[in-house]
């Protein structure tokens, strides 16, 4: 039988408590509650003592045994939650959670919901739940065309999008066999939706004004980029070709085709950039200026999201299934987060309440700190950080900050009335000198003057 105790005496835990009870076939041995309300200390609530609070989690470890808890404070924080994995951790007692208010549709907290903690709940990030209806009218009777469909945020935007059932969607990436993916999962899903799975590169002009008049997009989704900032630092080039021109090319298409609107994802390392990938961001942001009228430009601009390809996380869970080291470039590093489906969210949303011109930052709460980020993942795969799995500090790389800003400090920002997204119309770009130096920009990446290529991009911010 299974020892546990149940951390959180509310109306969650209560619920998980009774469910227990009225099972005789349950393999269960409640020991009591844990709850940091100290006025509720020594007291029965449904005939099971509170216990104490999370000092407690050692001592029944040693005394009683105890073998799991289940953190039931849906309300909760993520330092709460990361406080108490630490102590689990640190005995060997496992730990499940009852999912975050809004994950829980409606009704009470049932035991088939418990499951494994995610990094997510350790970041106390709330859930945002979207106008269903408002976004159905948004999409009714229109074809949408999203670039770097098969990426990160472009897979979950093609997700969500498809969801509220547009006329069409069309979806466009260079990379084949996550595009083929993205089909096989779209067409399970999805079975009724008129879709189609185009292979192009967004460099290849022709291409892109071949398939935009052919389709005739109301909205286009752009979140096709190179991303990898070290990478970028190495090849700048092609990081102006594509992420610049490639980008340049699906704008002017937009324009042409009379394109409802065009929302361009971008990336927090566009606000005061020190690198290569993040000054040619700034100047797709400074683009959709430029060229906003009757088609409708807005750009989107957030940090990291959680578990995108290439990112942190599965960095360190391949590290940790390898028993270690986990490897950070520095102790101070701080990065901001977001869940996948949240940036998505966001990103639609922002098309929905865009006119024109707007620069949208998403809200990214707090930034998180990579040392804590790597301790808590360690934990979370039964592990002692530093005992079981080794950290390294490898030094920072390359045009990589210490701690990146979601805006520029002459960017005025507004909150706007919905929430979780602010808005400013500062671009921190000189819009005049872009126009002048494109053509220039444009010689240099091609013929691979990397020297001065960096030197004419620094000189642009």
């Amino acid at each position: 039988m299974k020892r546990i105790a149940i951390f959180g005496a509310g109306v969650a835990g209560q619920d998980i408590l009774k469910e227990i009870n009225q099972d005789d076939d349950m393999n269960y041995d409640v020991l009591g509650f844990l709850d940091d309300n100290i006025q509720i200390w020594g007291k029965k609530i449904i005939n099971t003592l509170v216990l104490g609070g999370r000092s407690k989690i050692s001592e029944l470890r040693k005394s009683k045994k105890l073998d799991e808890v289940i953190i039931a404070i849906p309300s909760a924080d993520g330092e709460q939650i990361s406080e108490i994995v630490k102590l689990c951790s640190q005995v060997k007692v496992g730990f499940r959670i009852v999912p975050r208010v809004k994950e829980i549709i409606e009704g009470r907290a049932h035991l088939q919901t418990l499951r494994e903690v995610k990094v997510e709940d350790l970041l106390g990030r709330p859930v945002v739940k979207a106008d269903v209806e408002e976004l159905k009218d948004f999409f009714t009777g229109k074809t949408v065309l999203v670039t770097g469909a098969a990426g990160s945020i472009g897979s979950e935007l093609s997700r969500q999008i498809s969801a509220y059932s547009p006329e069409k969607i069309c979806f466009f990436d260079w990379w084949e066999n996550g595009l083929f993916e993205l089909q096989t999962e779209m067409r399970r899903d999805f079975p009724k939706l008129k879709a189609e799975y185009i292979i192009g590169n967004m460099q290849d002009k022709l291409k892109v004004d071949r398939e935009m008049k052919r389709i005739q997009p109301d909205y286009v989704y752009h979140a096709a980029a190179y991303k990898h900032v070290p990478l970028m630092e190495d090849h700048p080039d092609e990081a102006v070709k594509n992420n610049v021109f490639g980008t340049l090319n699906f704008i002017k298409a937009a324009v042409i085709n009379r394109v409802e609107k065009f929302v361009l994802v971008s990336t927090d390392k566009a606000a005061n950039p020190i690198n290569a990938m993040g000054i040619t961001k700034l100047i797709t942001e400074g683009l959709a200026k430029i060229y906003n009228g009757k088609t409708k430009f807005m750009a989107v601009r957030f940090g990291n999201v959680l578990d995108s390809f290439g990112s942190v996380i599965p960095t360190f869970r391949k590290q940790i299934l390898q028993g270690g080291p986990v490897t950070i470039t520095d102790k101070r590093m701080t990065r901001y987060f977001m869940t996948i489906p949240e940036a998505a969210q966001l990103i639609i949303k922002a098309g929905v309440i865009g006119n024109g011109g707007e620069l949208f930052v998403l809200d990214m709460g707090k930034p998180v700190k990579i040392i804590d980020l790597a301790n808590n993942m360690i934990r979370l795969s039964g592990f002692i950080p530093n005992k079981d799995i080794k950290i390294i500090y490898t030094g920072v790389r390359k045009g990589e900050k210490i701690s990146e800003k979601l805006f520029i400090d002459k960017e005025s920002v507004m909150t706007h009335k919905e929430g979780k997204i602010f808005v400013t119309k500062s671009m921190g770009l000189d819009i005049n000198k872009l126009q002048s130096r494109l053509s220039k920009l444009k010689d240099l990446a091609t013929s691979g003057q990397k020297t001065d290529l960096v030197r004419e991009l620094k000189s642009l911010i």
